[in-house]
C-alpha cells in the first residue's frame, strides 16, 4: 500500500482538533476511508500467509507492523483487529520481536 494507513491521520487528526463547527465531516470521512482501504489492501495481500512476502520475515512485515502500530498509537478509535484478524495475528507476532518491543512509544 503506497500511502499506508498512518498517513491519513496527519490530515484527519488536525481536522478533528479544530472546533466542531469548523470541522469538515466530509474531509474526515474521506481520510478515514483511505485508512479503511489501506487496511483492506494489507489484509487481502497477507491473506492466510504467516508473513507478508514469502515464508520469512521481511521489510514488508516491518512496514505493515509499523503502520498498524501507528494506528494503535494515533488512531485508537480504529478497531482494525476485529475486522482484519489476519493483520491482528501478524501484529501480535511482530509485537513479540525485540525490534518492535524496543520501539514502542512511551505511554503518556
Amino acid at each position: 500500500v503506497r500511502s499506508g494507513p498512518g498517513r491519513e491521520n496527519r490530515t484527519a487528526g488536525p481536522e478533528k482538533r479544530r472546533p466542531a463547527d469548523k470541522q469538515s465531516a466530509e474531509w474526515i470521512s474521506r481520510q478515514q476511508g483511505k485508512v479503511e482501504r489501506a487496511l483492506k489492501a494489507m489484509a487481502d495481500e497477507l491473506g492466510a500467509r504467516a508473513w507478508c512476502a514469502g515464508d520469512h520475515y521481511t521489510l514488508a512485515d516491518i512496514a505493515v507492523g509499523a503502520a498498524l502500530g501507528y494506528l494503535d498509537f494515533r488512531m485508537q478509535d480504529v478497531n482494525w483487529r476485529k475486522e482484519y484478524p489476519n493483520l491482528a495475528k501478524l501484529s501480535e507476532k511482530l509485537s513479540k520481536r525485540a525490534s518492535f518491543v524496543d520501539t514502542v512509544p512511551p505511554k503518556s
